[in-house]
């Protein structure tokens, strides 16, 4: 019996699921700057439902570009000037 993983089965798919989940990247993020909603995203990680072409590059862009820097301001926040 064989305990070793044979990553070249894995679909290109699931290597960026792995990717973003390694990297801690919620898919509200990704879905935010992508356009389509968090279901969406989770169906065509698992290879249920197919994204248009420019939202599959965008998505894919957005989790290799990723970075801890962005996750730390990526939250909005509002300024407050003086206490009303």
């Amino acid at each position: 019996m064989k305990n070793e993983f044979d990553f070249s089965k894995i679909s290109l798919r699931q290597n960026y699921q792995m990717l973003r989940k390694l990297k801690k990247i919620k898919l509200k993020d990704i879905a935010s700057v992508v356009g389509v909603s968090i279901p969406m995203l989770s169906m065509y990680e698992n290879e249920v439902v197919n994204l248009h072409k420019d939202k599959e590059k965008m998505y894919r862009s957005f989790i290799i570009s990723f970075s801890k820097e962005q996750s730390d301001t990526s939250a909005p926040c509002k300024v407050v000037n003086s206490i009303e």
